[in-house]
């Protein structure tokens, strides 16, 4: 059972307009599991490309993003696997019941998301991909992968091969700053002092300046999206994929994070737990083929 093909998008970013001999071949056997294909070249900066493509990806009607890059090279299998629903084979756990009742080590239940259609629709019935309540599904599925070293340990988190759910982008765009109590209280006290300052005093205006020192040092009040912006061609794109030292305003951990690590951290302050797809097989390309054999193989056993 596989999410319906014509509700997903497949992206492939490729700043210099190339794609590895093998993944060409598997999107030619695997070009039954998708709608569409894009393989933006006009970019080579990796995290304003993958903005480009979510921007297209929101202004399409279409329900899943699939992302690959080009140095990934998957098999028909490895689409089966990203492309199921929910993996139902996993225990995971669920909130609603006691944790004591679970193993230390069993992974919390992924976000769910109420998709169009799960199973392709029967011979003549029209695809709706706006209506979200047919069956449910996990909203972001990520595959590990291996590095590009001999040691073959997996790459946590990666956007290399990766399922996301339109859903996850608008929870994303809708993450605001914590809103600060105090500058609500600050202009109360504000407008009692201006009425004293009024009432009190025949001189006033000698405290005007004392009042004006007050509104400039109004506490920040917070709120706001979480999420840069900004415009490209007359564009706006939202900056879901923030890397480098961009990262620390939403988790100070003073480590330089790439664009994809940006991304899942947006997610996890959005709440949104992706399923980890570690039955794929993927072959990572570098100087060579670097292969993922599981999550308890090369260095990460």
């Amino acid at each position: 059972m596989m999410i319906d093909p014509r509700s997903i998008l497949c992206a492939i970013p490729c700043g210099d307009g190339r794609t590895m001999a093998e993944l060409t071949g598997c999107l030619v056997t695997s070009a039954n599991r998708f709608g569409a294909l894009t393989t933006p070249s006009e970019c080579s900066h990796v995290g304003l490309v993958r903005n480009m493509i979510a921007a297209s990806f929101m202004d399409s009607n279409f329900e899943w993003l699939l992302c690959i890059d080009s140095d990934i090279v998957p098999k028909p299998t490895d689409f089966n696997f990203l492309l199921e629903p929910c993996d139902v084979e996993q225990a995971y756990l669920d909130p609603k019941d006691n944790p004591e009742d679970f193993p230390a080590n069993t992974p919390p239940r992924p976000s769910r998301v109420m998709c169009s259609l799960v199973m392709p629709p029967r011979k003549g019935q029209a695809l709706d991909l706006k209506l979200r309540g047919k069956g449910a599904a996990d909203m972001l599925v990520v595959a590990e992968y291996a590095y590009k070293r001999d040691t073959c340990d997996p790459v946590k988190l990666g956007m290399g091969f990766v399922r996301i759910h339109r859903s996850v982008f608008e929870a994303l765009q809708a993450l605001e700053h914590p809103k600060n109590p105090l500058a609500a209280e600050y202009d109360r006290a504000l407008v009692e002092l201006e009425k004293i300052f009024t009432r009190e005093y025949d001189g006033a205006l000698e405290h005007a300046g004392i009042l004006d020192v007050l509104r400039r040092s109004r506490p920040d009040p917070g709120g706001g999206s979480r999420l840069w912006s900004g415009t490209r061609d007359g564009r706006v794109l939202w900056d879901y994929f923030p890397s480098g030292p961009m990262i620390s305003q939403y988790v100070p951990t003073a480590q330089w994070k790439g664009e994809d690590h940006g991304f899942f951290t947006l997610c996890h302050l959005a709440g949104i737990i992706p399923r980890i797809e570690t039955r794929t097989r993927l072959i990572h390309i570098g100087r060579k083929g670097y292969a993922y054999e599981g999550p308890d193989s090369g260095g990460g056993q």
